[in-house]
């Protein structure tokens, strides 16, 4: 039985005729949707990239300056105990 299953299932790949469908208008308006969405996606990504690293840069100086300003503090602090 599978022998026979078999061998029909290789008949059938083998001996089918290729479809000739017409792609209309409807086609045309789909392709240019997928293309918009994928352009769409692109830039919203590489924005919410520089987004990203633009928060971590201001994240980083923001810490960098406090940090700063606290040593200037205690240094202010310490030469006016003297």
């Amino acid at each position: 039985m599978r022998i026979k299953l078999l061998l029909l299932f290789i008949f059938s790949l083998l001996s089918a005729n290729p479809v000739h469908a017409y792609a209309g208008p409807g086609m045309a308006i789909g392709a240019i949707i997928v293309f918009l969405t994928i352009i769409l996606t692109f830039f919203a990504s590489f924005i919410i990239s520089i987004f990203k690293i633009i928060k971590k840069t201001c994240r980083y100086f923001y810490k960098f300056i406090l940090k700063h300003m606290k040593i200037k503090k205690r240094s202010k602090k310490n030469s006016n105990k003297s």
